[in-house]
């Protein structure tokens, strides 16, 4: 497998040193369940656009996806068809995704408090940074759990004095 799949970098996050900061880590990207070309679905499975769009496609009548990702519609209840597959659009729920789970937060260095970190809507985590020294850059380092494989996300926090 891929280390860049297993592995990603989040944009840099900047803070005061006596502020505290919340941060949501996007996490999209890697539990999306995503529509691939000339792909066999059946009937009832789920997929998301590659771009989100707040939706998730369910196959109505299941076969052969085409070359190009369709115009997805953002109506409920709405039809494209694609290929030989009819998708339908859907509320998104968990639908369509492999949820993350189990999300830790350490600092590399030491010196960042990372805390109340969670999952949520299925593909975010939520976490809190407080403290760190003045000048300095630390890594925020988020391992989690995507269908069974361990993952990680960093994210570069810059403390600065406002």
């Amino acid at each position: 497998m891929n280390d860049d799949i297993l592995s990603f970098r989040i944009p840099d996050a900047v803070k005061d040193p006596d502020e505290t900061l919340k941060v949501t880590i996007d996490c999209y990207a890697v539990c999306a369940i995503p529509r691939l070309p000339n792909e066999v679905y059946a009937t009832n499975e789920y997929v998301r656009p590659v771009v989100p769009n707040g939706f998730a496609y369910q196959a109505q009548t299941g076969g052969l996806s085409g070359t190009r990702e369709p115009h997805w519609p953002t109506t409920l209840a709405a039809t494209v068809i694609d290929g030989s597959v009819t998708w339908t659009c859907s509320a998104p729920a968990a639908n369509g995704l492999n949820p993350l789970t189990a999300p830790t937060g350490t600092s590399d260095p030491a010196g960042l408090t990372i805390s109340a970190v969670s999952a949520s809507e299925s593909f975010k985590i939520l976490a809190t940074y407080a403290g760190g020294t003045a000048g300095q850059d630390y890594d925020a380092v988020f391992g989690f759990t995507v269908d069974g494989v361990a993952r990680i996300a960093r994210q570069r926090v810059r403390i600065r004095k406002r």
